[in-house]
């Protein structure tokens, strides 16, 4: 297998003079894209970036984005993607937690960052000298030679217990990942591919490596799109292959997009009428991963009059390199048919959890199909085999949700609701593709008084939904 860092300079070897990212006028050909990427790369070779180091990228979206996470993947290090819309405390807890070597960022950004004690590298300060190196960085340039064992991302989910865990992503699946995307979606040199999801999801990566692994261009909006603003984009770029959630394809209006030829939807389920309406006249995908494998476990196309309500809980077949099992508490297969729990092996497993090897060898276990030594990961996921040997989604084995197709445990927010002093209980479900909480407080209204012959004492307390919950205690 090849790293990312090897799969990208193949391809610029074969198509230099295309190009690879456009930013409303700023447009980078596969080769300037490149020597920018090792421009930097080498630079933070210097700082001390190589293999099993992180780096932090806290950049906006734009070909400043692309350009540092390439650098970060050539120095042999990984990038942990910062959201700039991320409340400040969680990026101090992810900076805190994945102690990053640095944090690329722009001078406009630098100031509302908590780093601590993190060293910024400001990108656009950057000068670039005549005597600058620009040729790919090599194993004997990097700290130690980059394998696929290796990281490339680290990307953080939801914790049941509060605190939000880093998913460590190694180059083993990458390669898997991209001959997938090439065969399965008929990506190529002429494609248009949209970056639409935040860095710190990893759709962002199955985005980056659809386009710049396969000779296409990456187009990148300057901001979160849905609506009309998306199809307007789609329409404006002339995008051919989009990765978008249901969600946000179920708000977006019916506008003629004669170039788009696939979409990829998932992280959620895909209903009837979004297939109705977006699988017409193209090609729609529902794609399936947990955040612990290279971002897509399993795919299928859907089809137009065939997918209705009682199919959208259908997440395909295995991709290249993917292997699942469907397992019952004794981790032993179960039959067509019957629900089991879904265990996912192959070289796109994550290799765990950041700093957290208690968790990470209870949903990382020995996989007893495989070569000695080889793991599965418990996605925690419901699902049956069909008789037409696809998989069918049932439910969850826990509590966790998914909300516009990020996952997200209620028990992360429960226990950061709990942290206030006021509050008692907390509860928080997923209602109508939104977290509802609902919190109880210590600190009610009390009112005393005498009447009907007696004391009375009526407590109020008063939740979220602004409901009065009213309890009489004593008696008239």
């Amino acid at each position: 297998g090849l790293t990312f860092p090897e799969l990208f300079e193949g391809r610029v070897a074969v198509s230099g003079g295309r190009v690879a990212v456009v930013d409303g006028e700023v447009s980078l050909s596969y080769a300037e894209l490149n020597v920018l990427a090792n421009r930097l790369a080498h630079r933070l070779i210097g700082l001390g970036a190589g293999p099993e180091r992180v780096v932090g990228l806290a950049l906006p979206r734009g070909v400043s984005m692309v350009v540092g996470l390439l650098a970060v993947l050539k120095s042999g290090a990984a990038y942990l993607p910062v959201d700039l819309g991320y409340p400040v405390d969680r990026v101090a807890f992810l900076l805190g937690d994945a102690d990053p070597l640095c944090v690329l960022t722009t001078g406009a950004v630098a100031g509302g960052l908590p780093v601590g004690g993190v060293p910024l590298v400001l990108v656009d300060e950057l000068v670039f000298g005549v005597g600058d190196r620009v040729d790919d960085p090599s194993d004997s340039d990097r700290l130690c030679a980059l394998e696929l064992g290796h990281p490339a991302y680290v990307i953080y989910t939801s914790g049941s217990t509060g605190r939000p865990k880093g998913v460590v992503v190694t180059h083993a699946g990458i390669a898997s990942l991209s001959a997938h995307q090439v065969g399965s979606y008929g990506v190529s040199e002429d494609s248009r591919v949209m970056q639409l999801v935040s860095m710190s999801f990893d759709v962002a990566v199955a985005e980056v490596c659809l386009a710049l692994l396969s000779g296409a261009s990456l187009h990148v909006p300057g901001g979160t799109l849905s609506g009309d603003e998306l199809a307007g984009f789609l329409r404006a770029s002339r995008i051919t292959h989009a990765h978008i959630p249901p969600a946000v394809l179920a708000v977006t209006p019916d506008v003629l997009l004669p170039d788009l030829e696939v979409v990829i939807s998932g992280g959620e389920a895909v209903r009837g009428e979004v297939v109705e309406r977006w699988g017409r006249g193209r090609v729609l995908f529902n794609a399936y991963g947990p955040t612990e494998a290279t971002v897509d476990v399993t795919f299928r196309e859907c089809r137009v009059g065939v997918d209705g309500v009682g199919e959208w809980g259908l997440i395909g077949r295995p991709i290249v390199g993917a292997r699942v099992y469907v397992l019952g508490g004794d981790l032993c297969p179960v039959p067509v048919g019957v629900a089991g729990e879904l265990y996912v092996a192959g070289p796109g497993l994550a290799r765990g959890y950041l700093g957290r090897s208690g968790l990470t060898a209870s949903r990382f276990v020995a996989c007893p199909f495989g070569v000695a030594g080889e793991r599965m990961y418990r996605t925690g996921d419901v699902v049956r085999w069909r008789g037409d040997g696809e998989l069918e989604f049932v439910g969850r084995a826990d509590d966790q949700v998914k909300v516009r197709g990020f996952r997200v445990e209620p028990g992360e927010v429960e226990a950061v609701l709990a942290e206030h002093s006021g509050v008692a209980q907390a509860v928080v479900v997923a209602a109508g593709g939104r977290l509802v909480a609902y919190v109880l407080w210590w600190r009610g209204v009390v009112l005393m008084g005498r009447g009907c012959g007696g004391l009375w004492l009526l407590v109020c307390r008063i939740t979220w939904c602004r409901r009065l919950w009213w309890w009489l205690i004593g008696s008239c």
